[in-house]
């Protein structure tokens, strides 16, 4: 277990966690139920929907650490893109999905989970990539400028962010009982989640 991610230790384990074949078997999981999860959606409002994918790339990220979850953000994105496609590839995106898979893994990996740490990784995924980076690559893509794509992402992502946390909150609390039969995680991190 590590208090932070900015040791050598952590990132040792990290590589070992990357290259660990049963892994790599979880991350192909959660890839598969990433893709269906895809399809699954409430719609809150015309513009708002609580989608539920994101619950398996945080899952990836707990279980393979930050140089998996990087690995499984390019490949979901890429096999999401193959299955259903919408409009063109491009590539700013599967970079997005890199960082939030990135980000996850950087706030639960051999972490304690806890509801602050949820609070603080969508705070970065919803925007730092999903604002910030959102709406660079629309202002690169479509006709009208950054400011008109970060203020409308803004507003969504503000609303959802207690939704998606909570949600989360929810989904830990039921996983990790189950990943610590697996032996996938340290005990000490499969117990309840706690609010610090």
């Amino acid at each position: 277990m590590f208090k932070h991610p900015f040791s050598g230790a952590f990132w040792r384990q990290a590589a070992k966690s990357a290259t660990n074949l049963r892994v790599m078997v979880v991350c192909a999981m959660c890839m598969a139920a990433s893709i269906v999860l895809g399809y699954f959606y409430v719609p809150v409002s015309d513009t708002l929907t609580i989608r539920f994918s994101y619950l398996a790339t945080a899952t990836a990220g707990l279980t393979a650490g930050p140089l998996g979850a990087l690995l499984y953000g390019f490949a979901v994105d890429l096999l999401d893109f193959m299955i259903h496609p919408q409009g063109n590839f491009f590539f700013g995106y599967t970079l997005s999905a890199m960082f939030g898979a990135l980000f996850y893994a950087l706030f639960f990996y051999r972490q304690r989970v806890t509801v602050l740490r949820m609070v603080l990784c969508r705070i970065c995924v919803n925007y730092l990539v999903n604002v910030g980076l959102g709406a660079f690559w629309s202002s690169i893509l479509y006709s009208k400028g950054y400011l008109y794509y970060l203020t409308k992402s803004l507003l969504k992502n503000t609303i959802m962010l207690p939704i998606e946390v909570a949600i989360m909150a929810v989904f830990f609390s039921l996983l990790l009982p189950a990943l610590k039969k697996t032996g996938l995680l340290p005990v000490e991190q499969c117990k309840k989640v706690t609010w610090f």
